[in-house]
């Protein structure tokens, strides 16, 4: 297999890079077909929290779709040299099949259009990302190569001028063939985040290159990579051309790619204009992540090239309860028999404030443990 990137150098520094973005659609891809089952017990299988009011009045998933507005809304033409000269596609959320009504109930509270793919079955997010990829050149103009910047639906982000500039700076890098994340610098020495090990900078506008992946660490381990400044916690904030991806993932998981194909080549269109992917091919599709199947490979293949851009936007992933204490305006107070984002619901602490790990937590008249750390274990036990 030929080398993914084009010829040249993806890894250059920026500039000039305007010209080439004029001829890719920039196409925001949300994934939202987990189970978020974090943090238990706000988000459950049955009342997920990409869907519910965590950010003020609006779903993670409404926020999602309006920070992207605001993001290219907040190009600088003078700043940035890729600026906003590529067209922004309709967004497109990949999601459950089941329960999809709670999912067009937020959708619809963004007013403006989306085009929704169903999954039948959860897959994880490499094959999310994969049939996103063949759903975004379909629909495209033909021989236009889209841009995806795919990112989840519960990463709550305070600076959205930030995250604007680092999609900016990112879309220069991915126009030219490397597979872009977004890296926050580490504030703490956390154990629930994958780690980017960062390689040479890229320019002076927070770029470089990926050395490596790791998986997340054990807390000393975290610790020397904080005092380090070499590693940055992974965002899962991905912007890569869906050519880029569609080879990768088959170079990497060549049955996640002919399983997504064959999805997709299948799948049906309903009156909305969503995609239903088939079922039994998808069904079919091994199971994976973005950065199982394909990121780990970076920087032990030399087909793959990664760039990572730093993201300091003041963001997290909401998987446990201490980020949403951080991300909500609404908790000021410690957790007690009200919920304190305003959803009727009651729960008690046994220690009060937050639910660590090893808190017993009361809710909907059933116990289990606590999730303070984003690593905490999922489920709840029974009363």
């Amino acid at each position: 297999m030929n080398r993914i990137v084009e010829p040249g150098n993806p890894l250059a520094t920026q500039g000039g890079t305007a010209a080439a973005l004029r001829e890719l659609t920039v196409q925001p891809v949300i994934l939202a077909g987990g189970s978020a089952t974090r943090p238990w017990p706000l988000s459950r299988e049955r009342d997920r929290k990409q869907l519910i009011g965590l950010m003020d009045e609006q779903s993670l998933l409404e926020a999602t779709l309006r920070r992207l507005d605001d993001a290219f809304d907040a190009f600088d033409p003078a700043a940035h040299d890729a600026a906003r000269t590529a067209p922004l596609a309709v967004p497109l959320v990949v999601c459950a099949e089941e329960p999809r009504l709670p999912t067009l109930e937020r959708v619809g509270q963004y007013r403006k259009p989306v085009r929704m793919l169903l999954e039948p079955v959860a897959r994880n997010t490499a094959p999310a990302l994969s049939v996103a990829a063949l759903a975004a050149r379909a629909s495209s103009v033909a021989g236009d190569d889209p841009i995806l910047v795919a990112l989840s639906a519960d990463h709550p982000i305070a600076d959205r001028a930030a995250f604007g500039a680092a999609l900016n700076e990112a879309l220069g890098y991915a126009s030219r063939g490397a597979i872009v994340t977004l890296g926050v610098p580490p504030q703490r020495a956390a154990t629930g985040y994958g780690y980017i090990r960062t390689a040479a900078a890229l320019g002076d506008r927070g770029a470089r290159g990926i050395a490596r992946f790791v998986e997340k660490p054990d807390a000393e381990r975290a610790e020397r990579y904080l005092a380090s400044g070499e590693y940055w916690w992974n965002s899962g904030i991905f912007v890569v051309r869906a050519s880029v991806w569609l080879d990768a993932i088959g170079l990497c998981r060549p049955l996640i790619a002919a399983a997504c194909k064959d999805a997709f080549a299948g799948a049906s269109v309903d009156d909305t204009g969503a995609w239903h992917l088939a079922r039994d091919a998808f069904a079919a599709c091994p199971a994976d992540s973005v950065d199982h199947a394909v990121m780990a490979r970076i920087g032990s293949d030399a087909r793959l090239v990664g760039v990572t851009v730093r993201l300091d936007a003041g963001g997290s992933h909401v998987g446990a309860a201490d980020s949403v204490r951080d991300a909500s305006s609404k908790v000021a107070r410690p957790w007690g028999f009200d919920d304190p984002l305003g959803r009727g619901a009651r729960f008690q602490v046994a220690s009060g404030g937050y639910p660590g790990e090893d808190d017993l937590v009361r809710f909907d008249d059933r116990y289990g443990r606590g999730q303070g750390s984003a690593h905490a274990r999922h489920g709840t036990s029974g009363r």
